[in-house]
């Protein structure tokens, strides 16, 4: 069987990595909106700085571990405080 983790399910028209990027940020901002415990997401290690602004606007402690491809990187929100 083969692993599809990292299968692409909707290819976007606008094939650019910044478009990507703010794809995976909009949806992981949202997330932090709608939800106010941790929250643990797989992004691309070009998105990591986004995700400390993210961290800072929204005022969620953030760690990351990175993955042994070193393309992406598992970031950990920390619950928000209130």
């Amino acid at each position: 069987m083969t692993d599809h983790i990292w299968e692409f399910l909707l290819e976007f028209v606008d094939q650019s990595e910044s478009f990507a990027h703010g794809f995976e940020a909009g949806r992981i901002w949202q997330g932090l909106i709608e939800n106010p415990n941790e929250q643990n997401y797989t992004i691309h290690a070009a998105n990591a700085e986004l995700m400390l602004r993210i961290s800072e606007s929204t005022g969620r402690g953030l760690t990351w571990t990175e993955l042994s491809d070193d393309k992406w990187v598992v970031v950990t929100f920390a619950p928000k405080l209130e």
